[in-house]
């Protein structure tokens, strides 16, 4: 195949693998290797005007990422979510066709009636395209992670001759360079992404980095969210295994979308229990009053989920908030063979004393003198509800919740 070539196009060959080499060592994105790709097809006069890079991912929502280069507009990323699987877009798609065929290549002239085929090639063809090539680089499972099957690259022209058959072969030859530079860095997406998902963005990075040795760890002063739901074993008994995973979900995602909105990170989901940090909780970094007002977001969402539930005659739980202020330990803790990069420390365990203590004052939300007294000054949307042992504890706590007339506490 590399004989069939000209002098000037075998250099170019080279020179597009050799930088596709160059580009996957270096980590350039998804993006920057489909831009890279075309502009060096582009160079090495390929009639390419179109051209577009996907894959499966490993991702709790989506599905597969995809990225289209024109020569009008560039390199566009687009996210498919979950469920492309069961569109008419992607059963009636060229990929699905040659899925189902078991065949890694489709060269359809746009001139020719099995365009009618897809309708995919019938609207390249209305934009003025000519001729199309897909072409399937597949991945072992050993190479790929989370059921990342290959890459699926497409080629489309307008040129009048379209893509002759030495166009065709040039592509065939860079593609599997550019499938492993692709798949270099979906993969370490996928693990970013994953571990991010698993252990918070902030664990993770730390992971990443190499921090994975029994007992290293970090203590950083934060402030410590602690919730859960009042009533939830109750509550539960009345529900399905599939209805009581939906309103987890939604609890959840009603808690991280307030803390994560505010600049804290949940670390751990343990059972209805949700616990997350936000760091840097001095008096000057106001970490403390971001809390507070993921606190009363959190109230308003969880009221207006109730009342969304009742309507459709689902039960319900109060969302309880517990907010203190300490050194927290970030580290590696378990057995030589399983750990978990997790927070532990008095503060942990004490934030958890405040979040039961709730409960028996009948308060949805509490917070500690500890926490108070890194809020900004002049912020008086605290109440003292008194001082109060906490189980575990040597001195009792004085503790504050809302002032009513901001929100029922």
């Amino acid at each position: 195949m590399f004989a069939q070539f000209s002098d000037e196009t075998r250099q170019k060959l080279i020179e597009t693998v050799q930088w596709i080499v160059a580009a996957g060592n270096a980590g350039r994105t998804e993006r920057g290797l489909t831009t890279g790709l075309a502009r060096h097809m582009v160079a090495a006069g390929l009639p390419v005007h179109r051209i577009s890079m996907g894959s499966d991912v490993l991702d709790p929502v989506v599905q597969a990422r995809q990225y289209i280069w024109t020569a009008e507009k560039g390199t566009e990323p687009l996210r498919r979510e979950r469920g492309l699987r069961d569109t008419d877009d992607w059963l009636k798609s060229p990929l699905y066709w040659m899925m189902s065929n078991e065949t890694k290549h489709l060269h359809v002239p746009l001139n020719t009636p099995r365009t009618a085929d897809f309708p995919l090639l019938v609207t390249l063809r209305e934009r003025g395209f000519t001729d199309y090539y897909s072409r399937m680089e597949l991945y072992s499972d050993k190479a790929q992670l989370g059921g990342t099957r290959g890459l699926m690259a497409t080629f489309a022209s307008r040129d009048p001759d379209g893509f002759s058959p030495e166009h065709l072969a040039f592509i065939d030859l860079v593609l599997p360079a550019f499938a492993l530079a692709f798949l270099a860095r979906l993969n370490a997406r996928i693990l970013s992404r994953a571990l991010a998902t698993y252990l918070g963005k902030t664990p993770a990075e730390r992971v990443l980095k190499g921090e994975i040795t029994r007992g290293e760890g970090q203590t950083i002063d934060a402030i410590v969210w602690m919730s859960d739901l009042s009533g939830f074993t109750r509550t539960a008994d009345s529900l399905s295994r599939e209805d009581i995973l939906e309103f987890l979900n939604a609890h959840a995602e009603i808690v991280s979308d307030a803390v994560e909105a505010h600049g804290g990170e949940v670390l751990k989901f343990i059972g209805d229990g949700i616990l997350a940090v936000f760091p840097r909780a001095n008096e000057k970094s106001f970490a403390a009053a971001q809390a507070l007002d993921a606190a009363i977001r959190v109230k308003v969402a969880s009221r207006l989920m109730a009342k969304h539930r009742a309507e459709a005659g689902k039960p319900s739980a109060e969302i309880i908030v517990a907010l203190h202020r300490g050194d927290v330990l970030f580290g590696n803790f378990g057995s030589s063979d399983r750990l978990d990069f997790t927070a532990l420390g008095s503060a942990v365990n004490e934030a958890s004393r405040i979040c039961s203590l709730a409960k028996t004052l009948d308060q949805t939300l509490l917070v500690s003198d500890d926490f108070k007294d890194v809020m900004p000054p002049g912020d008086d949307r605290l109440v003292s509800v008194g001082r109060y042992a906490l189980r575990g504890v040597a001195d009792p706590k004085h503790l504050y919740t809302l002032d009513r007339t901001i929100v029922r506490a």
